[in-house]
């Protein structure tokens, strides 16, 4: 396989190359993929812009003006037994009603040592509000999901605080594949239905989009949750393994899987995920793939505040055919979405 992008354009260079392509049968829009060649040569960062850093408006509140922000962002573990009914309770009841927990930690019957601020919240028409702020966007949490309920737990657990932190306006939600019960994850095909379901739900009016793995728990609060008027923002740089001493292992530029955050807009422009990706690999760089197509690329915000914790979880099935779908990405992309 060769591996370059090419198009039918009257003012491209006309060398011998792109000569003996125009004689091909390939599609005049393709991208013939040598995967790991590419991949790790190819980079997806928008180079010259500058990060938005909105001026503190109270009709308009960004996350960085936030007098809740603390830096570090301390994960707490919960015990196995927790369920979704206790982060229900622990939100709504638990730690409102505390109003010392700055100085004594909370101990509950599925967490200890919780440190989380009591900041003021209240659930409207499908969104979390913070009170006596309106948020700059309107926020949803998506994240893509198969067993891994512990995880999915955790995370809900974590995120809330972490949220809250930043005073975003804000929902979490759950696309759960529950047919067919393998191991043949589709993390694309969950994520699009997702969207779908969020744009159907007219009245949440979300203007943000956080594509969030399910493992992954952020470390600094100065990581704002928030969407770039411009471009897809992709802000897992540096991610650890709980439990392990390797530390922070840093990835490829050409990767945006983990935590990607766009407009419904930009979602559609690159029309989504593919579908076609059954088992673990591939979906996140077919859909950088997209974005090159589109002469899309993506922000990242500096590497003190991109980092993660991951939490342990067992690793599916790899998809051993996602070579030949990462191929012809280009190809597919407009019916496939």
């Amino acid at each position: 396989m060769i591996s370059f992008i090419y198009h039918s354009s009257p003012d491209c260079d006309q060398s011998n190359s792109n000569a003996s392509a125009q004689l091909s049968t390939i599609p005049p829009y393709y991208l013939l993929v040598p995967y790991h060649e590419f991949a790790m040569r190819t980079s997806i960062s928008c180079r010259s812009y500058k990060l938005a850093e909105p001026k503190k408006d109270l009709s308009k509140f960004h996350p960085r003006h936030s007098q809740h922000l603390r830096g570090s962002f301390v994960l707490v573990t919960p015990y196995s037994n927790i369920t979704f009914d206790d982060i229900d309770n622990f939100y709504q009841k638990t730690l409102p009603m505390n109003t010392n927990n700055k100085t004594k930690p909370l101990q509950t019957p599925f967490a200890t040592n919780v440190t989380f601020e009591n900041i003021p919240y209240e659930y409207k028409n499908g969104l979390w509000h913070p009170v006596g702020v309106i948020s700059a966007q309107r926020t949803a949490i998506l994240i893509p999901l198969q067993g891994r309920d512990f995880n999915a737990k955790a995370f809900i657990f974590n995120i809330h605080a972490f949220a809250r932190r930043q005073l975003l306006t804000y929902t979490v939600l759950l696309a759960e594949q529950i047919h067919p019960r393998s191991d043949r994850f589709n993390k694309g095909r969950l994520l699009n239905a997702g969207v779908r379901y969020i744009e159907n739900q007219k009245s949440l009016n979300i203007t943000c989009l956080i594509l969030h793995d399910v493992d992954l728990i952020p470390e600094n609060d100065g990581n704002y949750y928030v969407c770039e008027p411009t471009h897809p923002k992709h802000t897992t740089v540096r991610v650890r393994q709980i439990g392990s001493k390797r530390g922070y292992s840093r990835y490829y530029e050409f990767l945006i899987g983990g935590v990607l955050l766009l407009t419904p807009d930009m979602y559609r422009q690159v029309n989504g995920f593919s579908n076609l990706y059954w088992g673990w690999g591939g979906e996140d760089d077919d859909l950088s793939l997209r974005m090159i197509q589109r002469r899309v690329c993506v922000v990242r915000p500096v590497d003190a505040v991109t980092v993660y914790a991951a939490l342990p979880h067992p690793h599916g099935h790899r998809n051993d055919a996602r070579f030949n779908l990462l191929a012809w990405s280009t190809v597919r992309m407009d019916g496939d979405g």
